[in-house]
């Protein structure tokens, strides 16, 4: 049942989703906030490294029509879906290749962004350093890299519980799934049990791609930095500012250390150890990009909106921004609703808030209109993900997925089929559904043009 690693990435397609922590949109305020300038997205050179059937890739081409988009994957069967993908939804600026990291050699760069998700930890040392070494060679003088990758010290506790497994797995010629569940009925270690289930609750889509892959090789922050810089790039941070905080954080933990905030790697490392963190998504550029501080004026470029994953933050701020409903406004507009604050005041807790996580920020806005279309209409790329059963994209790149029948539904809102008339189609095909309900969660979650 255990797969080699060429046999397992040529027989086995990684499953569509996006990836938000990629979002150029986001990453390039992220970047700008570590002092770096980037390329606008909107007409930036895009790659994906380890692709997949181009879903993350496809939205972003979608979304920015005047972007040139390239997609590398080994799998000739992912890239050759991405291909048909791409056709039938008529987006004709991306391009995919068949082909190993270490035989790829683009004709089509530089780039502005390159993503490397679920990919550096599933490979083995060699292809490892040529990851870096490529994106020091193809980044453009303003480009960044991001490159998520799994953390040896939350691992630690996950390393037995998946040699325990694979112990059975060959034992009984099982799947991991199977596998799992009986080591679940022996194991009385409340920390073993909690790692099971949260490897159960991954799936039998994601779980053979994630804990139980060919490879799985996690790293320490410290030797990743190293590594990247020995091949000409520099971090940045995370790809999120959000997660540049430590969580769970506290301010004893904060004071412990201090001695190696000057050193942020160093202070990172450390973080970690401390806190059993599991996953990074981080930023690179080169090492001659110039990274510069960020005026008070650059604030008032960026938009935000509310954090959907926290409550807290500054009541007059997030007053403001409940009232510009789910839209991503500009931090300027921001600054108009706001009374008895400087604009460097308010650009300094816009900051803070997004380093802390109440404040979500990216480089254009999003606009959202309140209640729900009168004809309902998804744009070509996201008909054909519902027409395939595929998870279709929100206005933040978040996934949203259905069951077969909600799905039908959606792949009929082409425009020329009235809300009206499509709840009455919704009580002849889903009678279970909410329509109604379930029409202004996706109109909230911009997923109608």
């Amino acid at each position: 049942m255990i797969d080699s690693l060429e046999n397992f990435y040529q027989n086995r397609v990684y499953p569509p989703m996006s990836h938000p922590p990629a979002d150029p949109a986001v990453t390039s305020v992220a970047a700008r906030i570590a002092g770096m300038r980037t390329a606008a997205p909107p007409n930036a050179a895009i790659l994906e490294i380890g692709c997949g059937t181009g879903h993350h890739l496809l939205s972003q081409a979608s979304r920015w029509p005047e972007s040139r988009c390239t997609g590398v994957d080994v799998s000739h069967e992912a890239i050759r879906r991405a291909n048909e993908l791409a056709a039938e939804a008529e987006i004709g600026n991306a391009t995919f290749h068949a082909a190993s990291l270490l035989d790829f050699e683009p004709i089509d760069g530089p780039y502005d962004f390159i993503t490397a998700h679920g990919f550096f930890s599933w490979v083995p040392d060699e292809v490892k350093a040529a990851l870096f070494g490529f994106c020091e060679r193809h980044l453009s003088d303003r480009g960044i890299a991001v490159i998520s990758f799994n953390v040896a010290a939350g691992w630690a506790a996950r390393i037995p519980v998946i040699r325990k497994v694979r112990a059975i797995q060959k034992a009984g010629d099982v799947d991991e799934m199977t596998a799992l569940s009986v080591l679940k009925t022996v194991t009385i270690d409340a920390t073993e049990l909690g790692i099971i289930d949260d490897m159960l609750a991954k799936g039998t889509g994601i779980l053979p791609f994630d804990d139980f892959a060919p490879v799985n090789d996690p790293w320490p922050l410290d030797r990743f930095v190293r590594s990247a810089r020995e091949n000409g790039l520099r971090w940045l941070g995370e790809s999120e500012p959000a997660k540049n905080r430590p969580e769970p954080w506290t301010k004893a933990d904060e004071s412990a250390l201090s001695h190696l905030k000057a050193d942020a790697p160093a202070y990172h490392h450390a973080a970690d150890e401390m806190t059993g963190r599991t996953f990074r998504s981080a930023m690179f550029c080169r090492v001659d990009t110039p990274v510069e501080g960020l005026a008070v004026r650059e604030v008032f470029d960026f938009f935000v909106r509310k954090s959907q994953a926290s409550s807290a933050g500054d009541e007059q701020i997030i007053r403001a921004l409940d009232g510009s409903g789910a839209s991503a406004i500009s931090v300027t507009e921001l600054a108009g609703m706001i009374r008895g604050m400087t604009l460097p005041e308010l650009a300094v807790l816009v900051l803070r808030g997004a380093g802390e996580g109440w404040l979500e920020l990216r480089s254009e806005a999003v606009a959202i209109p309140a209640g729900i279309p009168g004809k309902p209409c998804l744009n070509a790329w996201r008909r054909v993900c519902a027409s395939r059963g595929l998870p279709v994209v929100d206005a933040w790149l978040r996934s949203c997925a259905f069951p077969p029948r909600h799905f039908d539904l959606l792949a009929r809102m082409d425009g020329s089929k009235t809300a009206a008339l499509l709840a009455e189609e919704s009580r002849v095909r889903c009678p279970e559904l909410d329509f109604q309900r379930w029409l202004a969660h996706l109109a909230g979650r911009g997923i109608f043009s």
